[in-house]
């Protein structure tokens, strides 16, 4: 008797249609973890920029004995991503608060740092 040694085509089509189908299951999922990754990283992008302009109103204060005029008075060092914020306000608390912001060019919708309190100046 001759043994068999192999797989048999169809053996092999019905390993390929389950990896098939675990692939369109588990392919979502794994998109779903980067996005909410990527979201996570942005936030923190916009906090650590929004902590470099605290530090730069502090900053400008201890130079000049006054508080700046404009938020392009100060002088905000961050390495990294390239954070922008359409809203950018200098509290009179010397706080700061950012809205609208974007990172590396991709829009971070419905997040802030800092709040709003009594403005001072709204010029990004």
């Amino acid at each position: 008797m001759k043994s068999k040694k192999g797989f048999t085509l169809i053996e092999l089509i019905a390993v390929l249609v389950i990896l098939a189908i675990l692939a369109l299951i588990v392919t979502p999922l794994v998109m779903n973890i980067i996005r909410k990754a990527k979201d996570a990283a942005n936030k923190r992008s916009i906090d650590a920029y929004g902590r470099a302009a605290d530090l730069a109103v502090a900053t400008y204060l201890l130079d000049n004995s006054e508080f700046p005029e404009n938020f392009s008075d100060l002088t905000i060092e961050t390495s990294g991503s390239e954070v922008s914020c359409a809203t950018a306000v200098l509290n009179e608390d010397s706080s700061v608060y950012l809205a609208d912001c974007s990172v590396d060019g991709t829009l971070v919708s419905g997040y802030t740092y800092g709040s709003l309190a009594s403005a001072n100046t709204t010029n990004p």
